[in-house]
């Protein structure tokens, strides 16, 4: 039987919750997926019953839950959908649950300053002068005239990389 891979905007519903394996960190939670619609002849929104889903991830995607995501926050979960069963009080049950391989807010409802993982990084391409200075608008202005958005953006994401902590919005 093929897998089945799933995309589901939603808010998170429980505290995300650390788990730890053989396998490394792992983070379990639960997302609530609530469709909504406009009514055009009552003229307001609907909205159906949320529909929840479990979360589970693992190893880096694990740690970034953990320091990024609190309970309430809008984002979209893809990965493999388990139907995982289990024996409570002599009744076997099932739950359905995500096994994420991705994890990200929903920039529909927020704003997201990302910070590089140490690993990914270590990865990227180094950046040069030109790269840099072909990347910000010419009618920003630059840390060294004095001030501006750039200036306060250039401190913001200094303080971030020094390890200062997550900006969230």
């Amino acid at each position: 039987m093929s897998a089945i891979y799933v995309t589901v905007p939603g808010r998170i519903a429980t505290r995300p919750e650390r788990l730890t394996s053989k396998n490394g960190t792992g983070v379990r939670f639960r997302i609530a997926s609530t469709e909504r619609w406009y009514n055009r002849t009552a003229e307001e929104w609907s909205e159906a019953e949320p529909v929840y889903l479990g979360v589970a991830c693992w190893r880096q995607l694990a740690e970034s839950v953990l320091l990024s995501l609190r309970v309430g926050d809008p984002v979209i979960v893809h990965g493999k959908l388990v139907n995982s069963s289990f024996e409570r009080d002599g009744r076997v049950e099932s739950r359905l649950e995500i096994s994420a391989a991705a994890v990200g807010p929903d920039l529909r409802w927020s704003t997201a300053v990302v910070t590089r993982t140490k690993a990914a990084a270590a990865d990227a391409p180094p950046a040069t002068e030109a790269s840099a200075a072909t990347a910000a608008p010419s009618s920003e202005s630059s840390p060294g005239d004095g001030g501006g958005q750039a200036y306060a953006d250039h401190d913001r994401r200094v303080s971030v990389l020094a390890g200062e902590g997550a900006v969230r919005a």
